[in-house]
């Protein structure tokens, strides 16, 4: 006889599930999506709005070109995602560079739900999809105009799409797993390929009793010994060289696969420069998930724990390690090291997050119930010392803080705030791990959209690069074709010229320039200053604020006008 009582509770804990996952959802396409345009672009932003510019500019979408140079930093695929961006806001702006990976980073929160659903259930697949959504560099890189967030995604999608036919003889699915990697390959590099081939054989190898794991990598891998593969990974391939070809034959260089060596094979064992240290994702890790790698030690004792003892769903466990630690292992042995490499663990890391989380507190192991309970001592630490931002500004008289302009929207804050204490102290009166989880999300959606929504947008009057362009560019007007540019070339997007702007890295090469007429105006930095040979007038000037330290108020633009000298006090512009 069918009990319809648990017919129905099954069916409303799939409902429960369903609509967590869709307010997830929902929520990240918020965080990510409103007021992606409204701050001006900055550090490499520029290079992902200057290079699809030019290309419009020009019609040549097969070489990237930054005031005219050769760029080719990176694959193509990224700046045609752009591109396309442009299509539906009517221009390269900031929020056409920003968008594909705001969308991409929207993906990849459906992705890790639809893997962590796989792997364990609705429960925990939702709280994945929210430590995803809320991890501090996640948001940060779904707003800021890179290829890290289109690599991460794709990475996340071929894991998915491999996971789902684990053990499965070859078919069509292999062609679009290669052609995936391809894709992916073609935003930042063979990353796309090298990461997910090697968590594919990492997994093979451990999984299943030794010394069945000696024969795994052939046994366990159908989907790459079989004919499918003979059709898929020349596909592949050739779908990753097509653009670099297309470019090469339009240009005549082949300066494309140049880099593709460059800066994937070359790089990792010997960088010409991003050489951290061989210790640097130890700690990374940690800032990248914030505020969710409080329980991140935690979740690793307790995945490992079940591994040992096979627990229930202990191979699911071992499948999220061998993502997180094959991930962490092959940046950290990459010569070349930069903290945003490792965002390609993030997902590896809500994973495992969510899976403490969702573990009821008698299942956890000795250390892993420690470990929680200090993961969460620490988060409570930080809501308390947060709660002094919204003291008054007198108590920080003694401090140089006090230049610093107020915080915005107080009251949202003030709210924000309280639902933090509000829902630590629910989780206090009985520690558990779903409430530690209510709590620990009460305060990543209120710090990540207090941050990103509120705070970064708000700053944006303190910021004047953009300002700075505009004016220059409203100022010269015809003249402009005499501006040039020394040691830098950051306005480039903003002045919107099209004609390639003068560049100069020698004060020799200046001089020259302007005895022949062709610089009268001219962008550099203040720390640069010393460097121009010739008299000048300072006629504009990035806008310099009382709580910059000299290194900041150093790297500000200037416009000179060259062959006239104000005096200036002290010898300052």
């Amino acid at each position: 006889m069918v009990d319809s009582s648990s017919d129905s509770r099954a069916g409303s804990d799939a409902r429960r599930d369903w609509c967590l996952a869709a307010a997830v959802v929902a929520l990240a396409a918020a965080l990510y999506l409103l007021r992606l345009g409204e701050r001006a672009l900055w550090s490499e932003e520029l290079r992902w709005a200057e290079i699809p510019r030019e290309m419009l500019l020009r019609g040549d979408f097969t070489y990237p070109t930054i005031n005219g140079q050769g760029y080719y930093d990176k694959p193509l695929g990224s700046y045609w995602l752009v591109l396309a961006a442009a299509r539906l806001t009517g221009s390269v702006d900031e929020l056409a560079a920003r968008l594909p990976c705001a969308v991409a980073a929207l993906l990849g929160v459906v992705l890790l739900i639809s893997l962590a659903r796989r792997l364990y259930d609705g429960r925990t697949a939702a709280l994945a999809g929210l430590v995803l959504t809320t991890s501090f560099s996640y948001v940060f890189f779904a707003r800021h105009a890179t290829a890290d967030m289109e690599n991460l995604t794709g990475i996340l999608a071929a894991v998915v799409l491999w996971q789902r036919h684990d053990g499965r003889t070859g078919g069509k699915w292999v062609i679009a797993l290669w052609l995936l990697m391809a894709v992916t390959s073609l935003t930042k590099g063979l990353l796309g390929f090298a990461l997910p081939l090697l968590i594919f054989a990492v997994h093979s190898c451990l999984d299943g009793p030794f010394p069945r794991r000696v024969r795994s990598l052939v046994e366990r891998n159908p989907w790459l010994f079989n004919r499918w593969s003979w059709v898929a990974i020349p596909l592949g391939v050739v779908v990753f060289l097509a653009p670099f070809a297309l470019s090469a034959n339009r240009g005549g260089s082949g300066e494309g696969l140049a880099l593709v060596y460059r800066e994937n094979i070359q790089r990792f064992f010997h960088p010409h420069n991003h050489r951290g240290p061989v210790y640097l994702y130890g700690y990374v890790v940690f800032a990248l998930m914030v505020p969710w790698s409080v329980f991140l030690p935690a979740a690793l004792v307790q995945a490992h724990h079940s591994c040992r003892h096979g627990a229930q769903q202990a191979r699911e466990d071992r499948f999220a390690l061998v993502y997180f630690w094959t991930t962490f292992v092959f940046f950290t042995l990459s010569a070349s090291r930069r903290s945003y490499y490792l965002l390609p663990i993030l997902p590896a890391g809500a994973t495992l997050t969510a899976r403490l989380l969702t573990t009821p507190r008698e299942s956890l192991a000795p250390a892993a119930r420690r470990l929680l309970g200090a993961g969460f001592g620490v988060l409570l630490a930080a809501v308390v010392l947060a709660g002094c931002a919204l003291l008054p500004p007198g108590w920080l008289t003694a401090l140089p803080w006090t230049e610093l302009p107020p915080l915005p929207g107080p009251w949202l804050l003030g709210t924000h705030w309280l639902l933090c204490v509000a829902t630590a102290a629910f989780a206090l009166r009985d520690f558990r791990p779903g409430r530690v989880a209510l709590a620990a999300g009460a305060a990543a959606v209120a710090s990540m959209t207090y941050l990103y929504l509120v705070a970064l947008p708000a700053a944006e009057a303190y910021r004047d690069e953009k300002g700075f362009a505009l004016r220059v560019k409203a100022a010269l007007g015809p003249d402009a074709a005499r501006l040039g540019m020394f040691r830098t070339r950051e306005p480039v997007f903003y002045l919107a010229q099209t004609e390639s702007i003068q560049e100069f890295s020698e004060s020799d090469s200046l001089r020259r320039a302007v005895s022949e007429g062709r610089v009268r105006w001219l962008i550099v930095r203040r720390r640069h200053l010393e460097e121009i040979p010739l008299p000048y007038t300072v006629a504009d000037a990035e806008a310099i604020f009382a709580w910059e330290g000299e290194g900041t108020r150093a790297s500000k633009l200037l416009l000179l006008r060259l062959g006239e000298a104000v005096p200036r006090p002290g010898g300052e512009p």
